[in-house]
C-alpha cells in the first residue's frame, strides 16, 4: 500500500495558546518500503502516525493510503498500529488478546493466519494460554506484534514500539520485525528517536525539523541486511542523520 501525504499541517487546541505541531509535511512512501521518521521530541512524528491511523483529522492537507483516505483504509482493516505500550487486556490470555483483534475484523482477507500460527511466528507458541502479567515486557510486545499481524494489514504504523525495553531486548525485537517484514512485505512507517535503530531497520529515513515539524532531510539507506553497525558505510549514514538533526 502506498502512503501519500501532501502539504499536511496540524495544530492542537491548547491553553494558553494553540500548538502548531506540523507545517506543510509532504512525503511519498511506495508499497512495501520500510521507512523511518526521526526527529527531536515534540517535532510531530507521532502526530503524523496518528493522522495516518485516523486518530486525528488534519487542519490542512491530504492523506491517501493507495487511493483511499485513512478512514476508509482503516474500515477495510488495512492499517495496523503499534504503540509504545502493548495495551494488552490483562484478563485475557495471549491467544485471547490476538483473537480479539481477529473478531473485530469480520471479513478477514485471504491468507489470514490463526492466533496459534501468529504466536508461532513471534516465538510464543508455548505461551498461548498465559496472561500478560506473567510475561516479560519483551514477550508482551511480541503478543502486541502478533495482534497487529492478525489484521493482515497492508501498512504497519510503529510508534516507538520498543522504546521502554532494555537495549538487548529492543534489538532482538527489531530484528524480529525485519524478519516478519521480509515475510509479509507490507509498508512500514517506524517512528524513533534512536539514530542507530533507524539505520539498523529502515531503507529510508526522513528527518523532521523541530516543531512545527516538516521533512528536513530524506536519506536513503542502500545497505544489505543484516547490517554491520561498525562498518564505514553504516557510520557514514549515522553521521549524515546527526548532521541533518543539528542543521535546524
Amino acid at each position: 500500500m502506498n502512503i501519500s501525504i501532501q502539504d499536511l499541517s496540524h495544530t492542537y487546541d491548547a491553553l494558553p495558546a494553540p500548538i502548531e505541531a506540523l507545517s506543510s509535511v509532504s512525503l511519498q512512501i511506495p508499497s512495501g518500503q520500510f521507512a523511518a521518521l526521526i526527529g527531536p521530541s515534540g517535532c510531530g512524528k507521532s502526530t503524523v502516525l496518528r493522522l495516518l491511523a485516523g486518530l486525528l483529522k488534519p487542519n490542512c492537507g491530504m492523506i491517501y493510503l493507495d487511493d483511499f483516505p485513512p478512514p476508509r483504509a482503516i474500515a477495510q482493516k488495512r492499517v495496523a498500529w503499534m504503540a509504545q505500550s502493548p495495551a494488552l487486556l490483562p484478563w485475557k490470555t495471549a491467544r485471547d488478546n490476538i483473537e480479539l483483534a481477529q473478531r473485530v475484523n469480520p471479513q478477514p482477507r485471504r491468507n489470514s493466519l490463526s492466533s496459534d500460527e501468529l504466536l508461532n511466528l513471534v516465538d510464543l507458541a508455548d505461551f498461548a494460554d498465559v496472561y500478560p502479567f506473567s510475561l516479560s515486557g519483551g514477550m508482551q510486545q511480541r503478543v502486541a506484534l502478533a495482534r497487529s499481524l492478525a489484521l493482515n494489514a497492508s501498512v504497519w504504523l510503529m510508534d516507538e514500539p520498543f522504546a521502554s525495553l532494555d537495549e538487548l531486548t529492543r534489538e532482538s525485537l527489531a530484528f524480529e520485525v525485519i524478519r516478519l517484514w521480509h515475510i509479509f512485505r507490507v509498508t512500514v512507517l517506524w517512528v524513533t528517536h534512536n539514530i542507530y535503530e533507524s539505520v539498523r531497520l529502515a531503507d529510508r529515513i526522513m528527518v523532521m525539523s523541530p516543531r512545527p515539524g516538516h521533512i528536513h532531510a530524506d536519506i536513503e539507506v542502500p545497505l544489505s541486511r543484516p547490517r554491520d553497525e561498525t562498518s564505514t558505510e553504516f557510520l557514514a549514514i549515522v553521521k549524515q542523520i546527526r548532521a541533518a538533526l543539528k542543521a535546524e
